[in-house]
This record gives structure tokens, C-alpha cells and sequence, in this order.
């Protein structure tokens, strides 16, 4: 079952951007950041040994799924759903609610999967950087409400090189992975006070005192927050379920093979996150059209605009696949050490499952733009269930590529049955004629 949500905050936007300028920026934000995450990981191969490569990759496992139930998708809700009355303040208090609520489910995550000291030191480090990155977000979502994704862009390339350098300065002097992460965590703190809150990149420059107007700052409406508990939850657990196709292989490897494996996995797989960023952007600067698109039922433009997405979803992991068959080996030893390229054969093959997933992503776009959040549940679930059911046994006997053969599995699920709710919930949508309403 499903549930359509009225876009009214994408219908209220003006086309004072287009779609190329809002890429554009988009991108090259995407493009920086993941290129910082990218160095992070690239930093830590260099300084330290895959075993504590692992221990980050299994911290990131843990922490991002909590983060993503948590977030509840609050900036594509701000920017869909119908809550246009609910005020900014409201957002703010229940995205730290509800990071702090995060935080302390990892805590008691980590006790009981009985994780030691250092490792349960090391996964609530890399839960604080992601809480204050979550928070940047729901930032971010007032600057998309009002087509200022050029300073989302700056935020995110800001963001990433204090990080990089954080990191690498740390762990260098130090050797140590958990005061690599803690600067991190101050170079997160720096951009989100001195630049994402500031009232002049939130356009309220005309008013003194950074926190002298009440827009942004936290408000406590509990009828407010349960209305947009309501509308986050359903995408929190659409989050959550996704993101687990990417952690719980880390939990298998962990626990079936060695954490070595886990760290040349965590390498490997981050192929996938260089084509993720371009999905991301495509997707975030093509959701206020779709949703526009749907709300004012022009079937023809919304077809044609999530067709684009899905061609270019397929064409990203072709071009993966294909540098990765040639030049795999030869990247993964350049990059990282001599150790990781050994698993080059491991490269074509996530591709794959890249291509796939990031089909998947596009068509979820569609959904959540559409305001189907509900009949997004049920798709995950299937693919979820799919990788749990098919990542132990394969991997016992495939070891590595066993992995990647389960997330190839799970993410035709996902696409499969994805496109087909977006099929039949769209079609019943865009056969009812546009009202007076909707058309002004």
C-alpha cells in the first residue's frame, strides 16, 4: 500500500535555476566530496595497515545505516511533501533528536556485539563526523527549498578538503586512526558553524546576530514532529534498508573470512561510490522536476526525464566496467598498495552490480518525488532479504566474489520490483485528469 504525499513545496518553486546550472553545481559538490572520501580512504591505506582500514570500513558499516534510519530523508520531505506549515526549527530539533537517538543505538550496538574498546571507540568517532554531517543536511535542505544549491556545493567542497587535510595531518603525525577521525570531526564542525548556518548563506544576511532570527534556530512542536515523524519514517526505513545492501556484506566478511579482507573489500567496493556521485547529483537536480512533473500529471515529462536517468544510471556502470576490465590492476596499484590490486578480477564484477543498483537509485527518486514512501518499503525489504539469504552461503564458497554476487542479486530485487510500484502507482496517478488546482 502506498501512500502520495502532495508535492507543494517542489510545486512553489520557481525556474529561477535550470536543471544543467543545477547539476552543474551539484556535481562538482558530489564530485569533490566523494573525491575527499575517496582520499580519506586513499590516506588511510598509505599510513596504515588493511586491518585498520577495516576496522574504519566496519565503523562506516555500522554508523551510516543508524544515521540514514535516523535522517528520515528530512531535506527530500522538506522539499516533496506536503508540510509546507511546518517551520525550519522543527526540522533542525528533530534531525538532533533523532542523530543523538543514533548515536546512542551504536553505543549499545557495540556492547553487544561485544567489540573492544579501541573498535568501539573508533565507531562512535565516526559517528560523531557523520551526526554533525547529517546536520549540514538539513541545512542544505532550506538552501535547495529556495534553489541555492550553489552554496550546498561550496559546503560540500569545503567540507571535504578540511577533512582530507584533518586526516591526513593527524594520522600522519599521530599513526593513529581514531585521531584521524576526531579531526575529521573538527574539520565537520568548523564548515557547519562558521559557513552552513551563517544567515548569509541561508540568504538572511539582512538580519543581525547569527542566531537572532528564529528561523534557525531549534523550535520543540511535538504535534509538528510527530506529523513529520509520519512522513520521514516510512523513507528513514527505505534508507536504512538500502544502505544495509552496502554495510551488511562488511558484517559477513567480517565475520567469514578475515578483517584483511574486509579492508581490500572496502577498497574495492568503493568503485561503486565514484559512480554514486554522479547518480546523486542527477537524481537531486532532476527531483524538484520530477515531482513537478507528477504533481501537474504530465506523464510525457516525467517518462522522459526518468528515462534519461535510467540510461545514464546504465551507461555510468558500463563505463566502470569497462575501465575496470583494462585498467583495474593498474589503478589499484597506483592508488593504494600492491596488496589491494591483487583483487582486481573483483572489479568488472561490482561494476555490475553498480549499473544495476544505480537504476534502482533513479527509479527511487522517481517514487520519493512522486511522495510514494510507503510502497518503497516493501522493494527493499526483498532485496535485503535477498542478500542475507544468499551472502552467507555464497561466500563460504566464493569467498570475495561471492560478496559481489549477492549484491548483484539483491539489487536487481530492488530494481525489478521497484519499477514495477512506480509503474502501476504512476499510470493510476496520471490518468486522473489535472484539477483546477493543480493547474494553476
Amino acid at each position: 500500500m502506498s501512500t502520495e504525499a502532495p508535492n507543494v513545496f517542489a510545486m512553489q518553486q520557481s525556474e529561477r535555476s535550470s536543471l544543467s546550472a543545477d547539476f552543474s553545481w551539484t556535481f562538482v559538490g558530489n564530485v569533490v566530496y566523494a573525491a575527499g572520501q575517496f582520499a580519506m580512504l586513499t590516506l588511510l591505506t598509505k599510513l596504515l595497515r588493511p586491518e585498520f582500514v577495516g576496522q574504519y570500513a566496519l565503523g562506516l558499516a555500522l554508523i551510516y545505516p543508524l544515521m540514514m534510519l535516523t535522517n528520515m530523508q528530512l531535506r527530500s520531505v522538506m522539499n516533496s511533501a506536503g508540510v509546507q506549515r511546518a517551520d525550519f526549527g522543527n526540522f533542525l530539533s528533530l534531525r538532533l533528536l533523532m542523530t543523538t537517538l543514533a548515536l546512542a543505538i551504536a553505543f549499545v550496538v557495540t556492547q553487544v556485539l561485544h567489540y573492544g574498546r579501541e573498535l568501539t571507540e573508533v565507531v562512535l568517532m565516526v559517528g560523531c563526523a557523520y551526526g554533525i554531517e547529517t546536520i549540514s543536511d538539513v541545512f542544505y535542505a532550506r538552501l535547495q527549498l529556495h534553489d541555492r544549491m550553489a552554496e550546498i556545493a561550496k559546503s560540500m567542497m569545503i567540507r571535504a578538503l578540511l577533512s582530507v587535510l584533518g586526516m591526513g595531518v593527524a594520522v600522519y603525525l599521530s599513526g593513529s586512526l581514531l585521531w584521524g577521525i576526531l579531526a575529521v570531526v573538527i574539520a565537520r564542525c568548523v564548515v557547519l558553524l562558521g559557513y552552513d548556518i551563517s544567515q548569509r548563506t541561508q540568504n538572511l544576511a539582512g538580519n543581525s546576530g547569527r542566531f537572532s532570527n528564529k528561523v534557525l534556530v531549534p523550535c520543540f512542536d511535538s504535534k509538528e514532529q510527530l506529523g513529520l515523524l509520519r512522513h520521514g519514517l516510512p523513507l528513514g526505513i527505505v534508507v536504512l534498508l538500502t544502505t544495509l545492501s552496502s554495510s551488511l556484506p562488511n558484517f559477513f566478511i567480517k565475520h567469514g573470512l578475515t578483517e584483511r579482507d574486509l579492508g581490500i573489500f572496502s577498497v574495492i567496493s568503493l568503485t561503486i561510490s565514484v559512480g554514486n556521485m554522479a547518480v546523486v547529483s542527477l537524481g537531486q537536480a532532476a527531483f524538484t522536476r520530477l515531482a513537478r512533473s507528477y504533481f501537474h500529471r504530465n506523464a510525457g515529462e516525467f517518462d522522459a526525464l526518468l528515462g534519461k536517468l535510467l540510461l545514464a544510471g546504465a551507461a555510468i556502470g558500463a563505463v566502470g566496467m569497462i575501465v575496470s576490465q583494462f585498467a583495474g590492476r593498474e589503478i589499484l596499484t597506483m592508488i593504494f598498495r600492491p596488496e589491494y590490486a591483487e583483487r582486481a578480477d573483483l572489479l568488472p564484477w561490482i561494476m555490475a552490480a553498480g549499473a544495476i543498483l544505480f537504476m534502482a537509485q533513479f527509479v527511487g527518486f522517481g517514487l520519493t518525488a512522486a511522495g510514494y514512501y510507503y510502497a518503497q518499503v516493501l522493494p527493499n525489504i526483498l532485496a535485503t532479504i535477498s542478500l542475507v539469504a544468499t551472502c552467507n552461503w555464497l561466500i563460504a564458497h566464493h569467498g570475495l566474489f561471492g560478496v559481489i554476487l549477492s549484491m548483484l542479486i539483491a539489487a536487481l530485487v530492488q530494481l525489478v520490483t521497484s519499477a514495477i510500484v512506480l509503474i502501476v502507482e504512476t499510470r493510476k496517478h496520471f490518468s486522473t485528469p489535472v484539477t483546477a488546482g493543480e493547474s494553476a
